[in-house]
C-alpha cells in the first residue's frame, strides 16, 4: 500500500510600502512587493507518483485544442488535492478540439511544438476559442487514446528549447501553489520557477503534472546581504530563459519596503536534473538599486530583440519599469549600451511584474496593476501595451504611452480568480503564453498556477485565451 507523504510549501512575505504623491496632492497608495508563497499541502505517492497528482488506470483524457483520440482510457486518474482528501473525481470521455472557428471533438488532443493555427478535429461540436496566432499548425498535433502528451523526441541537451513544448488542456481544477512563475520547455520537459526561499524547481511532461524538483541554491548568495544591508529571507521573481549556449536564471532579493534591491544571476548548461552537466552556478550582481534611485531593482525578465540580443526588464512601483541591454555571452550588462531605459510608469503607483514578447515586428510590455499579495483582497491585473522598438515607446490601443500609465488590460478579478498577475509572457515554439499567479477566493485567498494562451487581434493587438486548466 502506497505511503502518501504531504510536503508543505514554505512561505515568504513582502511588506507594504505607502507614498504620498505630491504632483497630485493625494496619497497613493504603493503596494510594495509582498510575495506570498502561498501555503499548499501537496500529495505525493511514494511509488513515483508526480506531487498533487496519484497515477490511476481509466479515468482523465486530457481535453486538447487539436487532434483526435478515444476516450480516456488509460489516461491519469483526477484527484482532490485537497488536505487529507482522498479518491477523487474522474473525469469522463469526450472532449474539445479546434481553435478559432475550429470543430470537431477530441479528447486527450494536445498542441505539438507549440502550433498555433490549430488544425479543426473530426465532427462533433466546436471547441473552446483559442486566440489566432502566425505560427503555423503541426500536424503532429493529434492525441492518442488516454491523452498522452506529443512526445517532442529530444533532450535538454539536444538545444531543442525553441521547437516548443505540447500544450495539453483539461477541465479539472488543478490546486499548483506558486507565486510569480515563470516557465520554459527544456527539450522534454517544461520547468517551472517560482518565488520562495532558494527558488524551487518542479518539472511537468505536459504543463499539467509538476513534479518537484529541487531548488537553484542550498542557501541564500551571501553577497545579497552584504549588497543591500540585510539578508533577505528569500529570492523573488525567478525568470528562466536560454540564450548565448546556456541557461540562464534571474533572481532578486530585497529588504521589505524598500528599494534597496538586487538582481542576480545563475547558469546552468542543461535543464536536466538527470544530467551530470546540471549545475546552477551563481554569477553574482547584474543590477542594483539604492535608496538613492528612483527604481526598485526586482521583478527581472529576458526578452531576445530582433537581432537576438538579449535584454533585461525589471522593475516595481517607484518610477516604474526600466529596461537594460545586456551582453550575449555573459548575461552581464552591455557595456555599448549603458542606460535604464524607462519603458513604463505610474508615477509611483502601483507596477510591476514586468515582462516582454516579441512578435511580427513588434515587441509587447505585458504588466501587474495595483495590489498582489494580500489573498482574496488582492487587486492585481494584466495590463499590456506595444511598440515598434524594444526601447519603446509602449502604447496602448488609445495610443496612451505606458510610461504615463497607459496600459490595456488583459484580465482581471473574476470569480474565484482573484487579482491574476506576476506572470511571465514567454515564446513557446511558435505559441506564446502567459504563466501567472492567481489567489483562489475559494480556498482562502492561496496563491496558484493559471496559463493562458496568448492570441492577437487581426490588427496586432494581445488577448488572452481561456486557461488551458480552471
Amino acid at each position: 500500500m502506497a505511503h502518501l507523504i504531504a510536503v508543505q510549501a514554505h512561505v515568504t512575505r513582502r511588506s507594504f510600502r505607502v507614498q504620498r504623491g505630491l504632483a497630485s496632492g493625494e496619497l497613493r497608495a504603493a503596494w510594495s512587493a509582498v510575495r506570498m508563497m502561498a501555503s499548499a499541502t501537496l500529495l505525493m505517492g511514494a511509488c513515483g507518483g508526480h506531487p498533487r497528482s496519484l497515477q490511476g488506470s481509466g479515468g482523465v483524457g486530457e481535453i486538447g485544442y487539436a487532434g483526435a483520440g478515444n476516450g480516456g482510457g488509460g489516461g491519469r486518474q483526477a484527484r482532490d488535492w485537497s488536505p487529507g482528501a482522498s479518491g477523487g473525481q474522474a473525469v469522463g470521455t469526450g472532449g474539445m478540439a479546434g481553435g478559432t472557428g475550429g470543430s470537431g471533438q477530441a479528447s486527450g488532443g494536445t498542441i505539438g511544438s507549440g502550433g498555433a493555427d490549430v488544425p479543426t478535429g473530426a465532427g462533433g461540436a466546436a471547441g473552446p476559442d483559442v486566440p489566432p496566432d502566425a505560427g503555423p499548425a503541426d500536424s503532429s498535433a493529434a492525441g492518442g487514446a488516454g491523452g498522452s502528451p506529443v512526445d517532442q523526441g529530444s533532450s535538454p541537451d539536444a538545444g531543442s528549447v525553441a521547437v516548443g513544448g505540447p500544450i495539453t488542456t483539461s477541465p479539472q481544477h488543478l490546486d499548483i501553489g506558486v507565486h510569480d512563475p515563470s516557465m520554459i520547455w527544456s527539450g522534454n520537459q517544461y520547468l517551472l520557477f517560482t518565488t520562495g526561499g532558494t527558488l524551487a524547481i518542479r518539472t511537468s511532461p505536459d504543463d499539467l503534472h509538476w513534479a518537484d524538483a529541487g531548488k537553484v541554491f542550498t542557501a541564500v548568495p551571501a553577497w545579497i546581504a552584504a549588497a543591500i544591508g540585510s539578508a533577505p529571507d528569500g529570492l523573488w521573481a525567478p525568470d528562466i530563459s536560454s540564450f548565448g549556449g546556456t541557461f540562464h536564471l534571474y533572481y532578486a532579493g530585497s529588504t521589505f519596503g524598500s528599494n534597496a534591491s538586487v538582481i542576480g544571476q545563475a547558469t546552468s548548461p542543461t535543464l536536466d536534473p538527470a544530467s551530470p552537466r546540471y549545475h546552477w552556478t551563481d554569477l553574482g550582481r547584474v543590477v542594483q538599486s539604492t535608496k538613492a534611485d528612483n527604481f526598485n531593482a526586482i521583478d527581472p525578465n529576458v526578452v531576445l530583440d530582433a537581432a537576438g540580443t538579449p535584454w533585461l526588464v525589471f522593475g516595481s512601483f517607484w518610477d516604474g519599469i526600466r529596461l537594460r541591454k545586456l551582453d550575449v555571452v555573459t548575461g552581464m550588462p552591455a557595456t555599448d549600451d549603458p542606460v535604464y531605459h524607462p519603458i513604463a510608469s505610474r508615477g509611483g503607483g502601483a507596477i510591476e511584474g514586468p515582462s516582454i514578447i516579441l512578435r511580427g515586428g513588434s515587441y509587447y510590455l505585458f504588466v501587474s496593476f495595483d495590489a498582489c499579495c494580500q489573498g482574496a483582497a488582492s487587486t492585481y491585473r494584466t495590463m499590456a501595451g506595444r511598440a515598434t522598438a524594444i526601447t519603446g515607446p509602449y502604447l496602448d490601443r488609445s495610443g496612451k504611452n505606458m510610461m504615463q500609465g497607459g496600459g490595456d488590460q488583459l484580465i482581471a478579478s473574476s470569480g474565484r480568480y482573484i487579482g491574476p498577475g506576476g506572470g511571465t509572457a514567454w515564446k513557446n515554439g511558435a505559441t506564446y503564453l502567459y504563466t501567472f499567479h492567481y489567489y483562489d477566493g475559494q480556498d482562502g485567498g492561496i496563491s496558484k498556477l493559471q496559463i493562458r494562451p496568448i492570441g492577437f487581434t487581426q490588427d496586432g493587438w494581445p488577448t488572452l485565451g481561456a486557461p488551458l486548466f480552471p
